[in-house]
């Protein structure tokens, strides 16, 4: 084959995919003016046809999204596995004579100097 053949197989088959592009798509865009909303306001992450919860209503209730109530997400609250102790291991009176001790010997330095 030459080449000018091959350039004309190659615009052919671009045409013919030009002309099928429209009936392959099935978005209506038109659906998404009339509510002021984006494409996935009304269908899922894998795009159309796949509809969501509004888009199925949107779609069974005459193109409208009059009365539409969404459904409430029940969000459990997860059980704690085990018990996390928080704060420092020690006891009051570890903290308390360390703290006692520390003042005496402030006390008995400022007794010493001023003598």
């Amino acid at each position: 084959m030459n080449k000018k053949r091959i350039n004309q197989i190659i615009l052919l088959v671009a045409l013919v995919l030009l002309l099928l592009m429209p009936s392959l798509t099935s978005a209506r865009p038109e659906y998404a003016v009339k509510e002021s909303r984006n494409c996935p306001y009304c269908h899922t992450r894998d795009g159309p046809p796949q509809l969501n919860e509004i888009g199925v209503y949107y779609a069974t209730h005459n193109y409208s999204m009059e009365g539409y109530v969404p459904t409430p997400i029940a969000t459990p609250t997860p059980e704690p596995e085990k018990e996390i102790e928080i704060g420092v291991h020690m006891t009051t009176w570890d903290v308390g004579l360390r703290g006692l001790a520390l003042i005496l010997l402030v006390l008995a330095i400022v007794y010493v100097i001023r003598l």
